[in-house]
């Protein structure tokens, strides 16, 4: 396009020519032809291909399956603290009386009836008598006495903690005045030196309420205890 100038060219196409007619007919199929292969081409130009990202694993717990890592519970669970005890609920006159009966240290008590005789106004009298409550020192001779003196020379003391109680089978009977506990209990026992030796028990009290309304232990079932008190 010289200087400019357009040229411009114009068909001229007479109606009834053969030729001319199969050309109409003809053209806009090859337009339309063209027409569809050049938006294939333009969908194509530029387009870019995603790769998807690989997947992130996420770790929500362990496997289906899997349990969780053994060990005894109560060994390491925090015992409540202790202070004023309301001696018209049983089960805190059970926790707080089955560690004083229980707990002892060989070189301060003055024998293996000492944890009894700390525990004494939380025991029923008939229970406490049974236990031994109130003997003289001449009654301590023989095996438990030895076993004592050997604890002493040992420097051996032992704390209960009682870390929970609750209605034996889970029915509480307390309203009928007689209901039996087990308690979860931690015991702790160092002799001299040497590292701390825990153990865990479920001793079963039974519990009685007086008539000023306050309730005393009445019975103990200590076949499952870690172990009792020397003597006892």
């Amino acid at each position: 396009m010289a200087g400019g100038r357009r040229l411009r060219y114009v068909i001229a196409i007479r109606p009834g020519d053969g030729a001319i007619g199969r050309l109409q007919r003809v053209l806009p199929m090859v337009v339309w032809v063209s027409l569809v292969a050049a938006l294939a081409g333009c969908g194509s130009f530029g387009h870019v291909t995603e790769v998807p990202s690989p997947s992130v694993s996420v770790t929500t717990g362990p496997p289906p399956g899997a349990s969780q890592a053994p060990g005894p519970p109560l060994a390491t669970a925090t015992a409540p603290v202790s202070g004023q005890v309301d001696r018209t609920d049983p089960t805190a006159v059970a926790a707080d009386c089955f560690a004083r009966w229980q707990s002892f240290d060989a070189r301060m008590d003055p024998g293996p009836t000492a944890g009894l005789e700390r525990a004494r106004d939380c025991l029923t009298d008939d229970f406490a008598a049974s236990l031994g409550a109130g003997a003289t020192a001449g009654a301590a001779a023989g095996a438990d006495g030895q076993a004592w003196q050997d604890q002493r020379a040992a420097g051996t003391r032992s704390t209960v903690s009682v870390l929970a109680t609750t209605p034996l089978g889970g029915i509480d009977t307390s309203a009928t005045g007689r209901v039996v506990l087990q308690l979860n209990v931690r015991r702790e026992t160092v002799t001299g030196t040497q590292a701390p030796v825990v153990a865990v028990s479920t001793p079963a009290l039974t519990m009685l309420r007086q008539l000023d309304g306050t309730w005393r232990v009445a019975g103990a079932d200590l076949a499952n205890a870690a172990g009792d008190a020397p003597g006892r």
